[in-house]
């Protein structure tokens, strides 16, 4: 697919990739009775990937938007992805240096960038007075799960993922 190709369809695949993220969450914490939360995070994953193919501010642009939309979907209170989406793609814009040299540093940015959106949005609800943060509980009912979860995506999407952005496959 070329560069062009993907500003069209960078945006319906990140927007699918919304929609699915909160279908699995809700599954995977139905099997779990609602005592684990593990949030997908495909999004933030194919995010990362998206970042080799566009200009810094195609890509801001974009994750505020699509920051809004979740915003507006997930967690009724608007400006907490809106403000965490656009600075996790300027974060992975700016080290795609580093991040993009081998798997396992591409594994590791989605450690960092799925923890910082957990820690940060949470933080952010419990600053604001939206939610009451248990940080124990929170680590080991839904960060420590989430994190599991997203590893696991990230290795089994490493291969396809790097043959659909054509990345040199480096270890």
């Amino acid at each position: 697919m070329s560069r062009f190709s993907f500003q069209f369809a960078s945006p319906i695949i990140l927007f699918v990739l919304l929609i699915l993220d909160g279908q699995i969450t809700h599954i995977l914490t139905s099997f779990s009775a609602g005592i684990w939360t593990p949030v997908s995070h495909l999004f933030l994953i194919f995010l990362l990937y998206s970042v080799t193919q566009h200009r810094p501010s195609y890509i801001l642009i974009l994750a505020a938007f699509l920051g809004i939309i979740y915003d507006s979907y997930y967690l009724g209170i608007y400006g907490i992805a809106t403000l965490l989406f656009p600075l996790i793609a300027l974060f992975v814009y700016n080290i795609q240096s580093t991040i993009f040299t081998n798997r396992w540093t591409r594994l590791f940015t989605v450690i960092i960038i799925v923890s910082a959106f957990e820690v940060f949005s949470a933080a952010i609800t419990a600053a604001f007075g939206f939610s009451k943060l248990d940080f124990v509980n929170f680590v080991v009912y839904q960060l420590a799960p989430t994190l599991f979860l997203n590893i696991v995506l990230a290795v089994i999407l490493q291969f396809p993922l790097e043959t659909f952005y054509k990345l040199k496959k480096s270890h």
